[in-house]
């Protein structure tokens, strides 16, 4: 898992979509369920940062 700072915020990025989170349990499940299912979870990028 990528962590970066933007706007003095940390950023946790799922390595397999490239979503990022602002808190890490989120970036984690999505991590495991692209992973996993090898597609993303609406459910949880709901919670992703927009850009």
């Amino acid at each position: 898992m990528e962590q970066k700072s933007i706007e003095k915020k940390e950023l946790y990025r799922c390595p397999e979509c490239g979503f990022e989170y602002r808190e890490k349990e989120w970036a984690e499940k999505c991590e495991a369920w692209c992973r996993e299912h090898k597609s993303c979870n609406l459910e949880i990028i709901q919670h992703a940062v927009q850009k």
